[in-house]
């Protein structure tokens, strides 16, 4: 079971300053996902969108969806949440690796480029990169624009920042996802603050 300590480092808290700054009438959208083999490209395949009340979401919530995935299977929130019908996006990234304080300021500026957020993006470790999440939501108009920015953050000189095949998944699937679990040998960890 994942100890109390992990969860109180855990994206969770994104979630929940979300909902601190939105209200309680949010719904959050979440999958159970089997890990490819390695060397497969196809993209994993996915449970139906499952969903989850801001007030439910929960550590115990959390702590009781980790203890269901079976041996092959992991946990990923998606970017897309409702509130009374409206659909809005989590803004958030798949990193390749560890970017830079430059690239990290170039992402805040993209964001405020795009929106009237004055928040920052808050960087988990997942094991071998970073996750970032924006703890608010952007409309749903604005997210794929969103998407676009983060791709040219990848430079054509330069190594990659922004892992486009994640993009390119979340635009195929019209919501982006992270890993909030660590429940098979393919990953080093569960995403903790960084």
């Amino acid at each position: 079971m994942t100890s109390t300590l992990l969860l109180d480092l855990h994206p969770l808290q994104i979630a929940h300053r979300i909902v601190a700054h939105r209200g309680k009438d949010l719904i959050f959208t979440y999958s159970r996902y089997t890990v490819a083999e390695p060397g497969r490209q196809a993209e994993a395949p996915r449970s139906p969108v499952l969903r989850v009340s801001a007030t439910e979401l929960t550590q115990l919530w959390l702590r009781k969806r980790l203890a269901e995935l079976g041996p092959t299977e992991e946990m990923a929130i998606h970017s897309w949440v409702e509130c009374n019908g409206v659909g809005f996006h989590i803004p958030m990234v798949d990193f390749v690796s560890r970017p830079g304080h430059i690239v990290l300021r170039e992402l805040d500026c993209v964001l405020a480029a795009e929106t009237r957020l004055d928040d920052h993006f808050v960087l988990f470790d997942s094991g071998r990169s970073l996750h970032g999440y924006f703890p608010d939501l952007i409309p749903e108009h604005i997210w794929p624009k969103y998407l676009g920015r983060l791709l040219v953050l990848n430079e054509h000189d330069r190594p990659p920042v922004i892992d486009s095949r994640w993009v390119g998944h979340a635009l195929v699937r019209g919501f982006a996802a992270l890993r909030w679990s660590c429940n098979t040998s393919r990953y080093l960890s569960i995403p903790r603050i960084a």
